[in-house]
């Protein structure tokens, strides 16, 4: 009997690929006010067998998208930035490092141009990365994890 290695090790891939996406910091529930430095910690999917190439990390104020259909009004938010961590072999030397901390935006205030602030306290937000990783099973494109915490933005009581 001829034994193969190879389905066994793209089973690794997959296992090791398992709810390994988390944010650390901030912890789910953490009240943020407008204008606030607050802690970044994502643990990106890379181990063995997995790569981890871009993440990108938003803020929806209007809660979760319930799906990725085209909409003039999709979702509410904010962009912080795409990030990327060293991670062998696929990714040793990204440019693009995540920073230990972020800045709250401050929503009553314009953005600019036609933009106009909108004043909220209390407001439960999704703090969401998206994550594009490999494992040793083919796929057609990076594969794509989401996950989420929930944080309170302007919290005006504890």
């Amino acid at each position: 009997m001829r034994f193969s290695a190879l389905p066994l090790l793209a089973l690794a891939g997959l296992t090791a690929a398992q709810n390994k996406a988390t944010i650390s910091l901030p912890k789910s529930g953490t009240s943020i006010a407008p204008g606030e430095v607050f802690d970044f910690q994502y643990n990106t999917m890379a181990d063995y067998g997995v790569t981890s190439y871009n993440y990108t990390v938003w803020l929806f104020t209007s809660g979760l998208p319930s799906s990725f259909a085209p909409s003039l009004n999709w979702a509410d938010g904010h962009f912080f930035g795409r990030f990327s961590e060293p991670n062998y072999p696929g990714n040793n030397d990204p440019t693009n490092l995540p920073p230990a901390t972020l800045t709250m935006p401050n929503f009553d205030k314009s953005p600019g141009g036609f933009g106009a602030g909108l004043a909220e306290a209390n407001q439960n937000c999704a703090f969401v990365v998206m994550e594009e990783y490999a494992t040793g099973v083919g796929s057609f494109g990076l594969r794509i994890s989401l996950t989420s915490n929930t944080i309170i933005y302007n919290a005006t009581s504890s």
